[in-house]
């Protein structure tokens, strides 16, 4: 054991030596009791949670021989584990023009052909900032579709649930860039073929 020791001890002796002539570099070990968060680097415990989208509703604006035009309302929620105000930052990104929203509700106008199906995609960032002040973003792609299904515009317009993918995080200060991710999904035309007329009613 003593010589295992003196063994020890002369090399730290060699190495101090060696910075002492400049070839190596020397720091004595340092133990700290309680580390502080540096700036610039986020606290794992203060990320954004999980964000859900609640049940889109839509009321129908338009509709026509050859299809209908709807107005779709999404919310989204998600929690900021350290407390602190919520950023929010939401975009629709296809079918049509981009739609931003700097609220965790969004609203847009979309329209679909008669008796075909449209996907609409986007993306929706929550910024929380934790305790030393830096802001972190979860990302995520959502998509819904919406549905002209052919009959009579009293019952013309059905939407599906909203689902988000690709979780990412994104420390920034404003909002990242929600462009899109994926590429813009061509309107999927269903198994009944487009007739351009609606019955009555």
């Amino acid at each position: 054991m003593d010589s295992v020791q003196g063994r020890e001890l002369d090399r730290r002796e060699v190495l101090r030596r060696l910075a002492a002539a400049g070839a190596v570099g020397w720091a004595s070990p340092m133990i700290i009791s309680s580390p502080a968060s540096a700036a610039g680097v986020f606290t794992a415990k203060c990320a954004p949670g999980v964000v859900t989208a609640g049940a889109p509703s839509f009321s129908q604006t338009g509709c026509t021989g050859t299809g209908t035009t709807i107005t779709v309302t999404i919310t989204f929620a998600g929690p900021c584990r350290c407390g602190g105000v919520s950023t929010w930052c939401v975009q629709k990104n296809s079918p049509g023009g981009v739609v931003s929203s700097t609220t965790p509700t969004i609203s847009f106008s979309v329209s679909v052909p008669i008796s075909q199906t449209i996907t609409i995609n986007g993306r929706v960032a929550l910024g929380c900032t934790d305790r030393d002040g830096d802001r972190q973003f979860a990302v995520y792609n959502w998509t819904m579709t919406a549905r002209d299904n052919g009959t009579a515009c009293t019952t013309a317009s059905s939407v599906t649930p909203v689902v988000l993918t690709g979780r990412t995080l994104v420390t920034s200060i404003a909002c990242p860039s929600l462009a899109s991710m994926m590429p813009t999904s061509a309107p999927a035309t269903s198994t009944t073929r487009s007739t351009g007329t609606r019955p009555p009613g």
